[in-house]
């Protein structure tokens, strides 16, 4: 198909743009919330309600992009980093015996402080500053040891251990591990749109299977009212954890880059050069998404690059389609039953599918780093970055309960003394020259 502007696809072919936009966003946005969902020990009920707050989140961002942020038909969507995230907390949260609960509400501030800080990175044009701060050997180090400390969570949920129970249960790992295998099938070899919906049809093809031998839930009950407007604040009030919002600021920056590249990506699958100004536009919407996300108790978004894939297959980079799938994405939120039914997706079928997904976190890294000279400075800062936070992984959470509350916090993340450390090394221990490389932003 051509994706010129003086060819522009027919209206029949347009509804079917709309029509795999909507089935392509459901594919990235569902499983998210409800495997976080299923982590936070949510019921049913409000796992449902998890899912639809975010689908609401998505579609409002979504809206707000394609017609005053950068204009682009990019899926807002829960980034794999923001879940990652959102779980090893809830993993620390379980073992220094706090209130997941808790975690909730102090999720929302620290999402809507992410948010503001986005916004002001791009109001105060520091956004190539931002840039050049996290190099590849900084981001790749963050993925690396989110990877790393996500992979417990990954495979207890696989092995079905993920309800806190300390015994494999075989028949649900088997169960799991040929459902990623399918689904990395699909991924790797799938025909087309295959390919694109194969996180849906894998979460399909395991729910099937899971439920043929037993290890679905029953059938859910009645979800409530037909239609819902938005809740804020679903899980209380906002309540300030000085880790958690140090946690999130941090993720929100790094995911910048994420952002940057969504944009750059999309704007090569439609032969154009995105100017300054869709970066600028972007960021404000994105820190703008992410404090609503914040406000209506979702999961944190970001521009998800994969957009640009479906945009490269279908050759249509309409912004109408895209349009109408957020709108219709919103009101998918607004009806309970979508999230109530989807609530009943088995936790196993969750992690296996985002384990075929996110396995590729560790590649990211890999890729990062693949560009690097990996001359003795680099080796160094890597090595003992990501020693100091993997190390830290294994630290007794009880170890630092003679500190104060936010140094015992801080400490007890791997993952933000290994980015904290690598920023030391990487920008002052061993700084480099400046650059002489210009950027657009």
């Amino acid at each position: 198909m051509n994706n010129s502007r003086e060819n522009s696809p027919s209206k029949a072919v347009l509804a079917l743009a709309t029509v795999q936009w909507i089935a392509f966003t459901l594919a990235n946005v569902i499983t998210v919330p409800i495997v976080l969902g299923h982590a936070f020990g949510l019921s049913l009920h409000n796992t449902g309600l998890y899912l639809d707050q975010t689908l609401i989140a998505c579609g409002v961002v979504g809206i707000l992009q394609v017609l005053v942020g950068h204009r682009y038909p990019i899926i807002e969507g829960p980034a794999g980093t923001w879940w990652g995230v959102t779980l090893v907390l809830i993993q620390m949260t379980k073992e220094t015996g706090g209130s997941l609960p808790d975690l909730l509400r102090q999720l929302e501030l620290g999402l809507i402080v992410a948010g503001v800080v986005a916004v002001l990175l791009a109001a105060f044009g520091l956004l190539g500053f931002l840039r050049r701060l996290f190099t590849p050997i900084v981001t790749g180090t963050f993925m690396l040891l989110l990877s790393l400390q996500l992979s417990r969570s990954m495979v207890a949920g696989i092995l079905g251990l993920d309800s806190g129970g300390n015994v494999v249960h075989v028949r649900v790992a088997i169960l799991a591990v040929l459902l990623i295998a399918f689904t990395v099938f699909l991924m790797v070899k799938g025909p087309g749109m295959v390919k694109s919906l194969a996180v849906l049809i894998g979460l399909a093809v395991g729910w099937g299977l899971f439920a043929i031998f037993g290890f679905a839930p029953g059938a859910p009950g009645k979800a409530g009212p037909a239609f819902a407007l938005p809740q804020f604040f679903p899980w209380g009030a906002p309540q300030a954890q000085s880790g958690i919002l140090v946690t999130c600021v941090i993720t929100m920056v790094v995911l910048m880059s994420n952002l940057i590249t969504s944009i750059q990506v999309m704007g090569t699958a439609n032969r154009e050069r995105p100017d300054g100004a869709k970066f600028v536009r972007g960021t404000f919407m994105t820190g703008f998404g992410t404090a609503v996300a914040g406000a209506v108790g979702a999961v944190g978004n970001i521009p998800l690059s994969v957009s640009a894939s479906l945009v490269d297959l279908t050759g249509i980079g309409e912004r109408m389609p895209f349009l109408i799938s957020s709108v219709v994405i919103l009101v998918l939120g607004m009806l309970p039953a979508v999230g109530h039914f989807a609530a009943g997706l088995p936790a196993p079928v969750g992690y296996a599918v985002l384990f075929a997904i996110y396995g590729q976190l560790l590649g990211f890294a890999l890729r990062d780093f693949k560009g690097l000279t990996l001359n003795q400075r680099d080796l160094f800062i890597i090595g003992i970055a990501v020693l100091s936070g993997v190390g830290i992984f294994f630290v007794p959470s009880t170890a630092w309960r003679t500190l104060p509350a936010m140094a015992a916090y801080l400490l007890d993340n791997g993952l933000i003394v290994g980015v904290v450390l690598v920023l030391i090394l990487e920008h002052l221990v061993f700084r480099k020259a400046p650059s002489t490389v210009k950027t657009d932003l």
